[in-house]
């Protein structure tokens, strides 16, 4: 049941950020009036331009809020490089692999409540988590063939690893990063 309670409030979660951006946020006057310099906003938009003008990017759109309101829209570079189609601040981006830092960005949400604790085992939230058995490639000494065998965990994995793709590398016994 937890389970499912973590999925929808990360789904959730998702929704809200999403549904937040398509409602539009008030605009700030000038980037001082929430605390940002115009002056370090346009080092920005330079240091992107660079990398358009180089090739590394093709464009970006660039949009930082602050205390609920727009302090930051630009544009830079193209859509469609080859086609010179410019870029624009209501461009669509296909943000594939994103589901990880957006469940991370919610369970940070949930530890900042103190609904989940990093360092409690994962079973607290996922009980099918427990008694978890990892695999381990073995020789078969007569064949030499290898063969994959579960073992139970070392060690119990925590819901820390969530929010670090290092760390759950390593408790899958795979080299660091």
């Amino acid at each position: 049941m937890k389970f499912r309670h973590l999925v929808c409030m990360s789904a959730l979660a998702t929704c809200i950020a999403f549904s937040a951006l398509a409602q539009g946020l008030p605009q700030a006057s000038k980037p001082e009036e929430v605390g940002l310099s115009s002056e370090r906003l346009k080092r920005v938009t330079a240091a992107f331009q660079a990398d358009v003008d180089k090739g590394a990017l093709a464009g970006v759109v660039v949009l930082i809020a602050r205390d609920g309101k727009l302090a930051y829209s630009e544009a830079v570079g193209f859509q469609d490089r080859e086609k010179k189609i410019p870029m624009h601040a209501d461009a669509i981006f296909r943000i594939a692999s994103m589901s990880k830092p957006i469940t991370s960005v919610a369970i940070m949400m949930l530890v900042e409540e103190g609904k989940i604790q990093l360092e409690d085992p994962i079973w607290t939230y996922l009980p099918e988590m427990k008694g978890l058995k990892v695999g381990v490639e073995k020789t078969d000494a007569a064949g030499g063939n290898a063969e994959l065998s579960l073992e139970p965990a070392q060690r119990e994995m925590t819901a820390h690893v969530w929010t670090d793709l290092r760390r759950l590398r390593q408790i899958a016994g795979q080299a660091e990063i």
